[in-house]
């Protein structure tokens, strides 16, 4: 009976030693963006593909540094670099830049990069000129720098 008595003390231990502590998330890399699993609690649209990220649990995964939210079968397939880690060579060229303005929606719109609902009455987000891509404010500077692809589209893809 002694021998049982310290492994049950001893297992007893352990898990009081676990007790308050946080699971690592396991992060996903993909073209210097880190994506990490996420329960999403509003409707939300895929940057990738652009459609509608539905499900129970964690349904997509999001860049923890930019914020981008993609389907989970769409992450390994995203073809930009994330713009707030890898500030690439052509970040500066003029013709690639988006031309941001405030714009006021008159319809439910969700924002190309995020994937979120633009809430508001007026002055909702961003719209740009040349390509239509919608955006909120605060996502203005983490969108990546290719004016007239489209939102976030690869060439030759169909939406």
């Amino acid at each position: 009976m002694a021998d049982v008595f310290p492994a049950s003390q001893e297992s007893q231990d352990r898990r009081l030693s676990r007790r308050g502590t946080l699971r690592q998330k396991k992060v996903h890399e993909v073209k210097g963006h880190e994506f990490v699993a996420r329960v999403l609690k509003q409707p939300t649209f895929c940057s990738h593909c652009t459609n509608f990220i539905w499900g129970v649990g964690k349904q997509g995964y999001q860049c923890q540094a930019c914020s981008f939210v993609v389907h989970k079968r769409c992450h390994e397939s995203v073809a930009f670099p994330c713009r707030v880690v890898d500030k690439g060579p052509n970040t500066d060229d003029p013709r690639s830049k988006h031309k941001f303005k405030i714009h006021s929606y008159r319809r439910p719109t969700y924002c190309n990069h995020c994937g979120s609902l633009l809430y508001g009455l007026i002055r909702q987000g961003m719209k740009c000129d040349t390509c239509g891509t919608n955006v909120h404010l605060r996502c203005v500077e983490k969108v990546p720098s290719r004016c007239g692809d489209g939102p976030h589209r690869e060439e030759g893809q169909s939406t």
